[in-house]
Order: C-alpha cells, then structure tokens, then sequence
C-alpha cells in the first residue's frame, strides 16, 4: 500500500513538472533577448513569464509578440537609457515592456497586469513595463519620462 501511495504521488509530480516545462518549452525565449545579446532572453525570470501567460490568457492579447523590450546587456541598458540599476538588466532580467500601439490597449494591460499580481508598473503612451523586482518598492506606477505622473494609475 505504501509503495502504490509512492509511486502514484511521483506520477503526479512528475505530471505537474511536465506541464510547467511545456508551458516555459512553448514561450519563445528569444523574444526577449538583448539586442547585442542573441540567446539572453534564457535568463528570464520564471515568476515573470508565469505572470505573462496569465495575462495573455485575461486578455487575450499575444502578449509574448508585443516584447518592445525584456532582458538588457548593461551596454544595451545604457543606450537606450535605461537606470543603472534596471530589473531589466541580465542577469536579473525581472522587467520587461510591452508594447501599447493604443490607449486602449495600454489601458487594458495596465488593469490586467495589476489583477494578476504586478506591483511595478511603468506607464508610457508607447508601452507598458512590468516587472517582479522584489528589492524595489511595490505597489507603484510611474510614467515616462521618469518622475513623470502615470496616465492610469491602477494602485490609486
């Protein structure tokens, strides 16, 4: 009875380690590579891509094909202005922005990324950046250019 109770529990472990790994296996990692850097976007980080599947399925924009920007080489990270100490930066690369071609659809990314348990929301009228940065403070938005008030503030 005992070794039954083992060797189901396995089966069922093994079954839920299978599916995480076809759910990270189907994302196309490459999406967030550096530009400098082909093969960085490897190093995203896991909790932030569960969190982008969940918000592509509530809103059911293909969010991994909106990347504007997910892990940055500290050169990369520089030019294009990004903070020195940027969760965007391999090889932290906790951070990502999305594309936003509408205010509508800035909006609605806005909204869902908070319901699905963003604490760090960056507001552009361009793009929308998320990340799981856990040593910054939470709960907040920001616009662009930094200092910036956000155009939706889903925190107040």
């Amino acid at each position: 009875m005992l070794y039954a109770l083992g060797v189901v529990s396995c089966m069922v472990i093994g079954a839920i380690v299978l599916s995480r790994m076809k759910l990270r296996s189907k994302i196309d990692l490459t999406k967030f590579d550096s530009p400098d850097s082909p093969g960085s976007g490897i190093c995203m980080d896991k909790r932030l891509i569960e969190m982008l599947t969940k918000l592509a399925k509530l809103t059911k924009l293909p969010i991994f094909e909106m990347i504007n920007s997910g892990a940055r080489t500290p050169f990369w990270n520089r030019k294009v202005g990004g903070v020195s100490n940027s969760a965007h930066k391999t090889p932290k690369c906790m951070a990502v922005d999305i594309k936003a071609p509408t205010l509508a659809i800035r909006n609605k990314l806005v909204v869902a990324a908070k319901l699905v348990g963003f604490k760090r929301i960056g507001v552009a009228n361009t793009f929308v950046h998320l990340d799981v940065d856990a040593t910054k403070s939470q709960n907040v938005a920001w616009g662009y250019p930094s200092g910036t008030k956000p155009p939706i503030n889903p925190f107040t």
